[in-house]
C-alpha cells in the first residue's frame, strides 16, 4: 500500500459562490459514500442530488455555513453547517476524502468548525457506519469533555435513523 498524503497542517477555507465546482465536485463523493445505506441511485447522467449542497449555494439562508477542509494546503473535504430552530447550530454536512480518513484530518477540522461558533451543538449520524459514532464521541469530548449526550431520533420511513449527540461549548 502507497503512504497516505500528508495531513497537516489541517485548515478551513470559508466557501463563497467562487467554490461552487469545488464543492459541488465534492458533494459527489459525499453523495457516492451515501448510496449503499441510503439506497440512492445516480440520475441519469451520473450525478447525484445534493439538497443541502442547493441549499447552501441558493444563499437564501444566512445561517448555512460552508468550509472547505484542506490538508497539508491540499483540498481534504468540507463542513457545512446550519442553525437549529431551537437554538444552537448543527453540523448538516462533513466530509473527508478516503485517503486522509483516520489520520486526524476529521477530527482537527471539526474541532476547527465548533470553535467557531460557541454554543450548543447537535450532530446528526447514522450508525450504520460503526466509525462515525466513535469519531463524533470524540469529537463532543474534545469539544465538551464528558458533558455530552447522544439519543436515537425518530425513524424515518425513507433512509436510515439518525442518531444525535449535542453538547454546549464555552464563549
Amino acid at each position: 500500500m502507497l503512504p497516505r498524503p500528508p495531513s497537516s497542517p489541517v485548515a478551513l477555507v470559508p466557501v463563497d459562490r467562487s467554490h461552487r465546482a469545488v464543492l459541488g465536485n465534492l458533494g459527489q463523493l459525499f453523495r457516492h459514500d451515501l448510496s449503499e445505506p441510503y439506497g440512492l441511485l445516480p440520475n441519469d447522467d451520473g450525478t447525484f442530488n445534493d439538497r443541502q449542497l442547493d441549499l447552501f449555494l441558493a444563499g437564501r439562508d444566512p445561517s448555512r455555513r460552508a468550509w472547505l477542509i484542506t490538508a497539508a494546503a491540499r483540498t481534504a473535504g468540507f463542513a457545512m453547517t446550519v442553525a437549529v430552530e431551537a437554538g444552537g447550530t448543527s453540523i448538516n454536512g462533513f466530509f473527508v476524502v478516503r485517503a486522509l480518513r483516520r489520520t486526524g484530518v476529521g477530527l482537527a477540522a471539526a474541532a476547527q468548525v465548533i470553535a467557531l461558533t460557541p454554543g450548543r451543538w447537535q450532530v446528526g449520524f447514522q450508525r450504520y457506519n460503526p466509525g462515525v459514532e466513535a469519531f463524533w464521541s470524540r469529537v463532543a469530548t474534545q469539544a465538551a469533555g464528558d458533558a455530552w449526550q447522544i439519543y436515537d431520533g425518530p425513524v424515518p420511513e425513507t433512509r436510515p435513523p439518525d442518531t444525535f449527540i449535542t453538547f454546549t461549548t464555552g464563549a
